[in-house]
């Protein structure tokens, strides 16, 4: 920046000085022109005089040719001359030129007097005439007199812009120098500043190689952690799995030992207003039968429960298998193979616009999709005819999929509630077990992606799903996990 000052004063100042010099130099140029009109207006008046002299020898008015127009022009380059002393600054240019001017006349006249007699035969009166000697000693003397003043002038204007001259080549050699110094400063702090840099360059190098060491211990800490949670799951599913079976199994020997006992009471002999036989009949029509009808229920129920965690621990332990997508025909064969459901909720299912192609897991893909789209016909409202539209599009490297409903809608409470495991929103009017949205957001996040939901409970919702549109990069940059 002070460079950058330092040349615009330098600019300036050389402007300012060359500005100067040319004023200078107009000034010496003006001195030369009035000295040379000075000059021009004297020759003038001598040739003048030598023309009238010539005609008085000769008697030949050839001679005077050139005096006849003498005065007009001595008199132009007289006032050229005065004009040009003015713009000098010469106070006394103004009376000079007079007295000059005065001098001039009266030679002019004298001049003229003595061709008239030559003309008239009185050469000898002609002759006699000689009162312009002294006039012409005079306008000489008041020429030498105000070349002289002009001579001065010029000298001191040549040594102004001599000075002029100095000053800027002064000024340029200090700018130059003050420049150098100055390049040199900002190098030398350039250097400064790019050796810390390389430092601090070095210590972010070292920095993120320990972040990322940090990174890989922790993203094994928890792929261990998560191969253990999984490993749990399946442990604990097959472990729950083994009293389920035996509470379904002595149910079912509880609901057939209460039917060989029901026809025991239905005997005549019985006594029928005994209150422990109608006591106990009562139990075997009606309360053994409703425990046994809560019991399987809760049974099926669990057995959902264990087999939806054995379904999340075997989908940890597998592996994603990029391949190639075609998103259109993928979508086609999940909308087939709902067509039932579709029928019986009167329903229809669109593909808007073109599905992009890109590279994934089709088996998590095939899943995510029904998942979604099941999910939206089950959930549609019987207030308005059901219209589901599936969407896609390619944004820089990621893929967004949207599945969008006029169905119930999600209220904004539950956006983030639904996609937990178990856990369900809104009226509970449709089967489920709350494992649909949970389990597709576990495959996408697989993925190296993540899913969305836009409602507001209402009038429907749009399911976005984003993705990597090829799972090889997302792989080799670490951004899928287990």
């Amino acid at each position: 920046m002070a460079a950058s000052l330092i040349l615009v004063a330098i600019v300036y100042g050389a402007h300012l000085f060359s500005q100067k010099t040319g004023q200078l130099a107009s000034a010496a140029l003006d001195v030369s022109l009035a000295e040379l009109k000075l000059s021009r207006a004297f020759n003038i008046l001598l040739e003048a005089e030598s023309s009238q002299r010539g005609f008085l020898l000769t008697h030949d008015e050839a001679y005077l040719e050139p005096f006849k127009a003498a005065r007009d022009a001595m008199n132009s380059h007289l006032a050229g001359a005065e004009i040009q002393m003015k713009s000098l600054g010469m106070a006394t240019a103004p009376v000079a030129m007079a007295v000059l001017g005065n001098a001039a006349d009266q030679k002019f006249s004298e001049l003229e007097r003595t061709i008239s007699l030559v003309k008239q035969g009185q050469t000898i009166d002609a002759a006699t005439i000689n009162g312009g000697r002294d006039l012409m000693t005079q306008a000489r003397d008041i020429v030498i007199a105000q070349r002289a003043a002009l001579a001065a002038i010029r000298a001191d204007k040549i040594d102004q812009a001599q000075r002029s001259a100095e000053r800027l080549a002064l000024l340029t050699i200090l700018g130059v120098a003050a420049v150098v110094i100055l390049s040199l400063i900002a190098l030398a702090q350039f250097m400064s500043r790019s050796k810390e840099l390389q430092l601090a360059h070095e210590k972010l190098a070292t920095a993120k190689e320990a972040l990322e060491e940090r990174v890989r211990e922790r993203t094994r800490d928890l792929q261990t952690a998560n191969d253990e949670i999984q490993r749990y799951a399946y442990i604990v599913g097959h472990d729950l799995r083994a009293p389920l079976v035996n509470i379904i199994g002595f149910a079912r020997e509880l609901d057939m030992a209460a039917n060989a006992i029901m026809p025991l009471f239905a005997r005549q002999e019985l006594q029928r207003d005994d209150p422990a036989i109608v006591k106990a009949r009562r139990a075997i029509d009606e309360d053994i039968p409703e425990a046994l009808k809560f019991i399987q229920a809760s049974a099926t129920r669990m057995d959902s429960l264990i087999n939806a965690i054995l379904s999340v621990s075997r989908l940890g332990r597998l592996p994603p298998q990029p391949q190639s997508i075609d998103l259109a025909a993928l979508t086609m064969n999940c909308i087939a193979s709902l067509q039932h459901s579709l029928n019986e909720a009167d329903a229809s299912i669109s593909i808007e616009g073109r599905l992009p192609s890109f590279v994934s897991d089709a088996r998590a893909m095939e899943q995510i999709m029904t998942n979604l789209l099941d999910n939206a016909v089950k959930y549609l409202s019987s207030e308005r005819a059901g219209r589901v539209v599936v969407r896609g599009s390619r944004i820089g490297s990621q893929v967004r999929i949207e599945v969008e409903d006029n169905g119930r809608g999600v209220a904004p409470s539950d956006h983030e509630r639904i996609f937990d495991l178990f856990r369900r929103s809104g009226k509970q009017d449709r089967p489920g077990e709350g494992i649909g949205l949970a389990h597709v957001r576990r495959l996408v996040r697989r993925l190296g992606g993540d899913i969305s939901v836009r409602s507001d409970g209402k009038t429907g919702s749009v399911f976005s799903v984003m993705l990597p549109s090829d799972l090889r990069d997302a792989i080799s940059k670490g951004a899928v996990h287990g």
